[in-house]
């Protein structure tokens, strides 16, 4: 778990969904998607996808669609 003292905003699933999805942002321009856990398994033992986008609207566009299934 992230501490909140990091100041990084974490949101979860409402009650009975579950996105498996995991998105990062980074300085509004920079947005990270993909199916990996963040873990040493998922990046050296598992067969995972992931992508770096380096744009703003895709980045924009990311945060408004998970602002909306919250």
């Amino acid at each position: 778990m992230i501490p909140t003292a990091t100041g990084i905003k974490v949101h979860f699933d409402a009650g009975g969904t579950v996105t498996h999805v995991k998105l990062i942002i980074i300085d509004g321009h920079i947005a990270v998607v993909g199916s990996h856990n963040w873990t040493y398994t998922a990046f050296a033992l598992n067969n995972e996808a992931s992508v770096v986008i380096e744009s703003s609207e895709v980045a924009s566009e990311f945060y408004r669609y998970f602002r909306t299934i919250r």
